[in-house]
């Protein structure tokens, strides 16, 4: 799901993991995808327990968006229960010229790649699909 995001022009993946998950998906994605960095708050127990995290988030998510290049910030939530619970009315919808999306992708619930790529691409579709118009028998939606 990762490397979905990380293809995309114009978007700045912002992960909320703790550092351990964190510095192998940042390798992982880096290795694998497009060659770019993931942006990531730093999060240890004390902001993941304290209450510090939900603002940690926002800085990371206004930082990235200075950025005037980027359009679309995907906030990844995964790998342990604390991280994947954030609630999305908590996160701006928009920081300045970019969207902003919660992206829940937690470890304990998915099983392999393919189906991360798959509640990846829902959250997008649900998000960004135009439903509305009229529907044909066949249709391909390309990403």
């Amino acid at each position: 799901g990762l490397r979905v995001l990380m293809r995309i022009d114009g978007v700045q993946v912002c992960l909320v993991a703790d550092q351990g998950c964190a510095y192998g998906l940042t390798f992982v994605s880096h290795f694998y995808a497009a060659r770019k960095s993931i942006v990531t708050p730093e999060l240890v127990n004390v902001q993941i327990s304290g209450g510090t995290m939900i603002d940690d988030v926002r800085r990371t998510i206004g930082e990235i968006a200075l950025d005037p290049s980027v359009k679309f910030i995907p906030v990844v939530s995964t790998c342990v229960a604390e991280t994947a619970g954030i609630a999305e009315e908590l996160l701006p919808s928009k920081a300045g010229n970019a969207e902003v999306l919660l992206v829940r992708l937690p470890a304990f619930q998915l099983r392999t790649h393919p189906e991360a790529k798959d509640v990846t691409v829902a959250t997008l579709l649900k998000r960004f699909a135009r439903v509305s118009g009229e529907r044909r028998k066949k249709s391909l939606v390309i990403l």
